[in-house]
């Protein structure tokens, strides 16, 4: 048996969390491949580097929209087992649909649309699978397995990077002239649109495949979730309908400015996935275009680097999550972010070796963040309902307007400016997690916390 459950619950699980892992996968894939791979899109649909980012914008948008909405109906009006379980089959379906048809398209705004769509239903898949997790085994227990089901997002990460370099040329510098603005694109465009598959320049074309793997591999494993709503095992239920906790896991005290805690929870997260879409989507651009002007191959070994850095965080914090508290997670992580972030401000535009390490530290640490204050506010109150999505529109947003903001420091004030905001941004993230560990340590009026536990 799993976890001191019965026999049926056990089997369950033993089912799911594959199933979710597999799934949350292909998120890792289907949001890091548009990454490497966007200077060549931008060059398919005749736009340059700062407006190509807007894809990252409507995804993100999209993304909010998703989470938000599930976080209204996911709980209170999908109760059922199997329609949970269809819920989540559907949404990362549609992601995969959509990401397979993306690169056949030469229209800008068709491009940003589908892109809103996708990442709308990826939003929607992402919030229900995360807090149904804290459903199942309650936020003592769900703790491993929730940095478990982000370490398996960032092997997605990594992955996508070793999926998109054999497509991309060794050198060429004639392309990468085109995708740093250093010629005009519209005179190439026509040597470059995905159709031309006879041109003598088959860029387009190759580089569209790592878009539909990703795509497919959402597809088909969605499946899985499907063929357990079948089965006859009984999924386990830590909280009861009415929202009482069956365990033992409720916090000792409750927060007195609750409402000001949770605030400051969402521009945590907006600070921390903007750290991220910072550097996610730019990362090969500052590569090719930014002070060391890699070839592209070398270039996408950043992404490799921070990607890979990644995943082996949430790898390491799914393993250290069973014994070391959320709250010193999060203070290592910020303190090391902070340093690595200073090391590339000084040697990232002069080192390749520097940037490759510096990157992979800051993908490392930044990993930990998303789970561990997940974890750490799920003791603090029971987050499987509507609260589930402020961690996620907080991301969102953050990765809303990250993507945009970077582009236009990357061109208007050149390429080490977004290594500086990422400075910035850690810094700031810093600021908000100790106002949060101070609000926490304020106990609400007792009479009232007294009033709220006997209800």
């Amino acid at each position: 048996m799993v976890l001191g459950l019965d026999r049926d619950s056990s089997t369950w699980l033993c089912v799911y969390f594959p199933v979710s892992w597999l799934t949350q996968f292909g998120h890792g894939l289907v949001t890091t491949v548009v990454g490497p791979t966007q200077p060549y899109l931008a060059q398919n649909t005749g736009v340059d580097i700062a407006t190509i980012n807007l894809v990252w914008t409507f995804g993100f948008f999209g993304y909010m929209v998703g989470s938000l909405a599930t976080s209204f109906v996911f709980k209170e009006h999908i109760k059922s087992e199997k329609a949970k379980l269809t819920f989540l089959a559907t949404t990362i379906c549609i992601t995969g649909i959509i990401m397979i048809f993306l690169p056949f398209t030469s229209s800008f705004a068709l491009l940003v649309i589908a892109r809103l769509v996708q990442i709308m239903a990826l939003g929607a898949f992402c919030t229900a699978d995360a807090s149904l997790i804290v459903y199942l085994l309650g936020p003592e227990k769900s703790r491993p397995f929730t940095m478990a089901f982000h370490a398996l997002i960032g092997a997605g990460f990594l992955a996508a990077t070793f999926l998109v370099r054999p497509f991309l040329p060794e050198s060429g510098d004639q392309d990468i002239d085109e995708i740093c603005g250093r010629s005009n694109i519209t005179d190439v465009q026509e040597d470059v649109k995905i159709e031309s598959s006879v041109a003598d320049d088959v860029l387009i074309p190759t580089i569209a495949w790592p878009i539909i793997i990703s795509g497919a591999w959402c597809v088909v494993f969605s499946v899985g979730f499907l063929i357990l709503a079948r089965l006859p095992y009984k999924m386990p239920r830590y909280y009861d309908n009415d929202d009482s906790a069956k365990g033992k896991d409720l916090p000792d005290k409750d927060i007195k400015y609750w409402k000001l805690f949770l605030a400051v929870v969402f521009f945590y997260y907006f600070i921390s996935c903007g750290i991220e879409r910072i550097y996610q989507p730019m990362a090969f651009t500052f590569g090719i275009c930014g002070p060391l002007a890699l070839a592209p191959r070398d270039a996408v070994v950043i992404d490799s680097c921070y990607n890979g850095g990644f995943m082996c965080g949430r790898l390491v914090s799914a393993l250290i999550a069973a014994f070391v508290a959320p709250r010193n997670m999060i203070l290592m992580s910020l303190a090391t972010c902070i340093g690595a972030a200073i090391f590339l401000c000084f040697q990232g535009g002069s080192s390749a070796i520097s940037l490759y390490v510096g990157t992979a530290v800051l993908g490392f640490f930044i990993s930990w963040q998303f789970g561990s204050c997940f974890s750490w506010v799920a003791k603090k109150k029971n987050i499987t309902g509507r609260l589930s999505s402020i961690f996620f529109i907080g991301c969102g947003f953050g990765s809303l307007v990250t993507p945009p903001l970077s582009g236009f420091f990357f061109t208007s004030i050149g390429p080490m400016s977004i290594i500086y905001l990422t400075l910035g941004f850690c810094i700031l993230q810093t600021f908000l997690f100790l106002t949060l560990w101070s609000l926490a340590r304020i106990p609400a009026d007792k009479t009232s916390y007294n009033l709220e536990q006997i209800h």
